[in-house]
């Protein structure tokens, strides 16, 4: 079998990510969610296997937080972007895929939701939990908010990646720093954000801090994993009315 990261850096098509997702989800061999059988049959005609017990019809995507995704290619590239050093608004984002900014808005959003379920495996025994108080994000924040919390890794420190020093230094100095980055990153990817936000782009702004320990397949295999994400957990509890309306799934 060809390497998985090579299949990943030479995947062009949907056809190619379904691929790389479906030996993420199913490593050993595939396993049927419903009744635990290992033997299938792949329907080409519809991207899917079925399972020879039950027949249960699975896709890659099937049950998972990408569960009813037709653009894996898209969703694959944007989970990816946020190990890159910079990030990105919603706005440059939907320029760079060719969204309309609704539908970027709620995939990013998505995508940081699952993100901060996953968090703690990410960043392992080196995780330091932090609360910064809403005095300390008050510059990066439209409104006043409650205390957040920030993860933070020793190993993930980059000092010429983000200016910030000795690794060595006390805890207190390097929260201040990765506090410091945090305001920036809100200030200068998104011009700030409201309270209700702030704790997605935390999520994000960790992963990006600790994108040197983290393994891009690692970061992919958890939105293969777990149960589906549904859109209504997101407009009921993140999304502007006017955003609610003009939303269509990538």
């Amino acid at each position: 079998m060809e390497d998985l990261y090579t299949l990943l850096e030479n995947a062009k098509s949907n056809d190619d990510y379904r691929t790389i997702l479906e030996i993420l989800r199913w490593p050993k061999g595939f396993y049927c969610p419903r009744c635990g059988d290992t033997k299938a049959y792949r329907i080409e005609s519809r991207k899917l296997m079925e399972c020879s017990r039950c027949e249960a019809q699975i896709s890659a995507t099937s049950g998972t937080a990408l569960h009813g995704v037709k653009n894996l290619r898209i969703w694959v590239k944007a989970i990816l972007s946020l190990l890159e050093e910079d990030g990105l608004s919603s706005t440059s984002i939907s320029i760079l895929f060719n969204l309309d900014y609704a539908t970027t808005w709620f995939m990013m959003q998505k995508i940081r939701l699952v993100l901060g379920k996953h968090l703690e495996e990410f960043l392992g025994d080196q995780k330091e939990d932090v609360s910064i108080p809403c005095a300390t994000l008050k510059k990066a924040l439209f409104k006043r908010s409650t205390e957040k919390k920030i993860y933070y890794s020793q190993n993930a420190h980059n000092p010429e990646k983000e200016g910030s020093g000795d690794c060595n230094q006390p805890l207190e100095q390097l929260v201040l720093e990765n506090t410091r980055i945090l305001i920036a990153y809100l200030l200068g990817t998104f011009y700030g954000v409201s309270r209700k936000y702030s704790q997605l782009y935390v999520y994000e702004n960790s992963i990006r801090v600790a994108s040197s320990i983290i393994d891009p397949l690692a970061l992919i295999s958890c939105f293969v994993r777990g149960s589906p994400l549904p859109r209504k957990a997101i407009v009921n509890y993140f999304a502007p009315q006017e955003l609610r309306r003009s939303y269509r799934p990538a």
